[in-house]
């Protein structure tokens, strides 16, 4: 019997389109609160700017109204099904949700789904990856991402990396940590958690034996710190977890 790793269901491949244009591709999840659902991804991605320069990614100037994602179905096979997602409304502006400081490179875009959808099915990584796992500099993450062009049969890359600044100062400076790790632009937008095999750190000092693995998720993965040099050091940001929550409470559109 054919297994898949629930964490490998967890992501959606996204392609950028301005209507029929292909502008790009990127990486996104699901979120749920209550019976409404969200699909998270980073701000530059649905901009396609820069984050830190503001200046746009394509020198046309493109820019998406729609994301194409591809969604695991409920059949149980592999297949995917396709869903296009208005990211503009008619007068073209933002339908997503941005940070209340706006500092943030996460956004969140409401979705509508209907939970007994007969076709798609949501995998949402904060109702998964909710272990109760120390997070420490160092420690060993996955980033579940796209780092190439999306094909069948549309799986992520379970790119590894470790944790490579204090994760717990991140909400008092940056609201970033940094991760040792290369990556390519399509991951940008990835989940990244923090997976135990064995002997589970919950505690300093405090171990938990469980027979099974527990994953815990940290946050969304950016793409690398900006350099002058392509070979430089290649290290990622990884923007906290617990921004997400505080974007949907915001209930802040992007202007």
């Amino acid at each position: 019997m054919t297994t898949i790793d629930h964490f490998t269901l967890t992501t959606i491949p996204l392609e950028q389109y301005f209507c029929d244009t292909f502008l790009g591709h990127g990486t996104g999840f699901v979120w749920q609160l209550q019976d409404k659902f969200y699909l998270v991804t980073n701000w530059h991605v649905l901009s396609m700017c820069d984050f830190f320069t503001r200046g746009h990614l394509r020198s046309d100037a493109g820019r998406p109204n729609m994301l194409r994602g591809l969604f695991n179905t409920r059949t149980g096979s592999f297949e995917k099904q396709r869903w296009d997602i208005e990211i503009r409304d008619k007068d073209d502006n933002p339908l997503w949700l941005v940070h209340p400081s706006r500092r943030v490179d996460v956004a969140v875009l409401p979705i509508p789904v209907i939970p007994n959808n007969p076709i798609v099915a949501l995998y949402p990584l904060n109702i998964l990856a909710n272990a109760e796992l120390r997070i420490e500099v160092g420690m060993e993450v996955f980033i579940l991402g796209y780092p190439f062009k999306i094909a069948p049969p549309a799986y992520p890359v379970w790119k590894r990396g470790s944790i490579a600044s204090e994760p717990q100062l991140a909400r008092f400076t940056t609201d970033y940590m940094l991760v040792d790790t290369a990556s390519r632009p399509g991951m940008s937008g990835a989940p990244v958690i923090r997976r135990s095999w064995t002997n589970h750190m919950v505690q300093p000092g405090v171990m938990s034996l469980l027979d099974k693995p527990l994953n815990k998720f940290i946050g969304v993965y950016s793409g690398r710190m900006p350099t002058d040099h392509p070979y430089e050091a290649q290290i990622g940001l990884v923007w906290d977890g617990s921004l997400i929550n505080e974007i949907i409470a915001g209930n802040t559109k992007d202007n």
